[in-house]
């Protein structure tokens, strides 16, 4: 229902605003009737109130000095409400009206009667009512008389927009006239200006009449006689049946008649005519005349060729550009570029030559029309080429030659391009850095050719990408071998460093067990020093035997790693921790951690870089209690980041181990994942200096990075990241 109401206000506003009366000046004629319907009730007040959006505006008003009020404010609302004739005989015997402020306070109204202003289409817009400051009482012709003069305000604001609709139509028509009078002197003027012929062509007769800018649009002087049939003679062969055509089909049908066609001037130039007309006076349900213009459009014909040229060039451009972004398949490259150009150009035969260093060189791509010679694949020589030209197209120079035989060319060239039928042909160099790397060549077989502006800069344009695209593979290929060596060689240490490890370890267990042998014999049976010298023997040998198996877990990550498979990384942790169990019982350690999920990874790996990092947490400790958490949260998520002060992408988990413990030196946070690097001695912290190095490897294995944050004796905090490839698994 509300909606309703609302719609129904919309459509009464803008009928009131139709009639465009709202603070306009004050009338007689409504003045009048105010005047009357107070004179009529007895009454010191009447009012013409037109109800707005958010206010009551009055037209007229007698015994009131104010021009409007809030349409909240006084009693026109009934009649709004009502639709019909309201009368209150004394408002303060109304609970409802005794608060209405102008009830309490100026003008202090006790008497109220008001008649709706209702518009033949049953908008209501306003009312007609009459005040008093004391209650009375209407008579019925009184109420009569009241709703008489609602109608005849009413009846002024019908008349009022019938006078201004008058007003505008005459004033309409007043700049209508005007407008043709300004139209057909700007038409004239156009056809002046845009040199556009005027024709007219008697259908039975076939009679043309031509203005004089019509002739001119066929090449022809003003005295020339044009005749219809004489103006067929002019229009190109090729397009004569298809205009012919187009006059038939529009006469036919009766519609407009347009055509483009090229016309031959007697100076036998080929110009283009654009012809549009129209038949007339019909006879018969049939056209007697048809008129028309015509318009030289050859310019314009001339923009479009060029533009649909541009237009190829940078399709072709952006083509090739864009198979040097995508591939660097050097010879798809250059075949494309041959192919399109051919096309484009329109020419006999386009080709790519690789130059060598002794000034010979092969066609390495070849696009040729049939029937002229095939040169693809070739080793060519050009005598004349090395010390002629050579140097000229190093400086990125080109050579467009119309015809090779009136060139201003040694004669061994000339024969070399005869050879191949060439009379006439385009090259640009292919740079590559510093260097120059072949010619892209187009070659004309047939006849003569003037090479244009946007032919030579099409190919120069074009062999700049393929100097782009040679550069980048030849890049590509060295890092290719670069990296194809290094994972070669990768391959090699780490089969040295398992080779070595392995083939030391019996040697190793050897001199172990006879130091052992010795300690057990001849202890206290030699010298202190000797009793000395052998236990640094035996400790030596078991902490070489460590660093050999360390080293072998190091060597055996990439080798002997495990398929990466679900793992729950909570059960991890828990085994991970079961390993540590006498060194977390021997500090007092409590390690905390967040729930953790499922990851796919090397289960076994993955509890040894926990077991590793709560490790180095334990022994890197102060003396306190050593605390050690846990936590992760998966990127691209709005979890708790527990003020970190990294944001992991959407596509990984980041987990992290924090400790209280004696924290790391900025200076050394790299260095720490560096094999056999250490920050403190064996007699303080011992270790190998393998465990972060592993952990590393594994983390990076697994596609993920590891850093620490730390400072010192603030503790630390290891990061590392594992992609979320669940669900992902095929």
């Amino acid at each position: 229902m509300k909606a309703e109401r609302t719609d129904e206000e919309a459509v009464r506003l803008k009928a009131l605003r139709q009639y465009q009366i709202l603070d306009t000046e004050p009338e007689e004629a409504y003045d009048s009737l105010a005047q009357l319907a107070a004179y009529i009730c007895g009454t010191p007040m009447a009012l013409v109130n037109f109800i707005d959006e958010h206010r009551q505006w009055f037209k007229a008003r007698v015994g009131l000095d104010v021009p409007e009020m809030p349409r909240n404010v006084g009693l026109s609302y009934l009649c709004q409400k009502r639709r019909d004739i309201v009368v209150v005989t004394d408002t303060l015997a109304n609970e409802e009206f005794a608060q209405n402020p102008v009830v309490i306070a100026d003008p202090y109204v006790r008497f109220y009667a008001g008649v709706p202003l209702i518009t033949p289409t049953g908008d209501m817009l306003g009312t007609l009512c009459v005040l008093d400051r004391v209650p009375r009482e209407l008579s019925q012709k009184q109420m009569d008389a009241l709703l008489a003069l609602s109608r005849q305000v009413i009846s002024q604001l019908e008349l009022r927009r019938n006078l201004a609709e008058v007003s505008r139509y005459a004033e309409e028509l007043k700049r209508t006239e005007t407008s043709l009078r300004e139209s057909e002197q700007r038409l004239n003027l156009a056809l002046q200006t845009a040199r556009l012929g005027s024709w007219q062509l008697d259908l039975k007769t076939e009679e043309l009449s031509a203005s004089n800018q019509c002739k001119v649009n066929f090449g022809l002087p003003s005295e020339a006689e044009l005749s219809y049939s004489k103006l067929f003679e002019y229009i190109h062969p090729d397009d004569r049946a298809s205009v012919q055509e187009s006059v038939k089909q529009a006469l036919e049908n009766k519609t407009d008649y347009e055509a483009e066609y090229r016309n031959i001037w007697p100076d036998s130039s080929v110009h283009w005519a654009l012809a549009r007309g129209r038949g007339v006076e019909e006879v018969n349900n049939k056209p007697t005349r048809m008129i028309g213009v015509t318009l030289d459009i050859t310019d314009r014909k001339q923009v479009e060729e060029e533009f649909k040229r541009q237009n190829r060039r940078s399709q072709l451009f952006a083509e090739i550009t864009v198979k040097i972004r995508e591939t660097l398949q050097l010879e798809e490259i250059l075949h494309t570029t041959v192919t399109e150009v051919q096309k484009l150009l329109q020419a006999d035969r386009v080709l790519v030559f690789q130059l060598w260093a002794d000034g010979s060189g092969t066609v390495v791509q070849e696009a040729v029309l049939p029937g002229w010679p095939v040169i693809l694949g070739k080793n060519l020589f050009d005598p004349c080429f090395k010390e002629e030209y050579l140097e000229r197209y190093r400086q990125g120079r080109f050579s467009a030659m119309e015809d090779i035989e009136s060139a201003h060319i040694q004669p061994c060239h000339r024969e070399f391009l005869q050879q191949f039928a060439v009379k006439a042909n385009l090259v640009v160099p292919i740079l590559v850095r510093e260097g120059i790397w072949g010619l892209l060549l187009a070659h004309q077989c047939a006849t003569p050719r003037r090479w244009n502006s946007f032919e030579t800069e099409l190919l120069q344009q074009l062999a700049n990408q393929i100097g782009i695209a040679i550069s980048q593979a030849q890049l590509l290929e060295k890092e290719t071998c670069y990296s194809q060596e290094l994972a070669r060689s990768n391959a090699e240490l780490e089969q040295f460093a398992y080779v070595a490890s392995h083939d030391l370890q019996e040697p190793l267990r050897m001199v172990t067990s006879y130091l052992q042998l010795l300690e057990k014999r001849y202890k206290t049976k030699l010298d202190a020093n000797a009793d000395q010298f052998i236990a640094y023997a035996v400790d030596g040998a078991h902490r070489m035997q460590t660093l050999i198996n360390e080293l072998l877990n190091y060597s055996r990550v990439s080798t002997r790693g495990q398929p990466f498979m679900p793992v729950d990384c909570s059960a991890v942790l828990k085994q991970a921790i079961a390993n540590l169990k006498v060194a977390i019982e021997e500090s007092g350690a409590i390690v905390t951690h967040d729930p953790l999920p499922e990851v796919i990874a090397d289960a076994t790996q993955l509890t040894q870089v926990f077991q590793n990092l709560i490790s180095n947490a334990i022994k890197f400790r102060q003396n306190l209690t050593p605390q050690i958490h846990i936590g992760v949260v998966k990127g691209g998520t709005d979890a708790d980041r527990e003020s970190l002060n990294v944001i992991p992408s959407k596509d990984e988990w980041l987990f992290w181990v924090r400790d209280n413990g004696i924290g790391i030196e900025s200076q050394y946070v790299e260095r720490i994942f560096v094999i056999f690097q250490r920050l403190h001695g064996r007699a303080k912290y011992p270790g190998t200096g393998i465990g972060l190095a592993i952990c590393k490897k594994i983390i990076e294995r697994h596609g993920g990075n590891i850093w620490v944050e730390s400072e010192p004796g603030q503790g630390s905090i290891f990061y590392f990241t594992i992609p979320d490839r669940a669900g992902k698994q095929s």
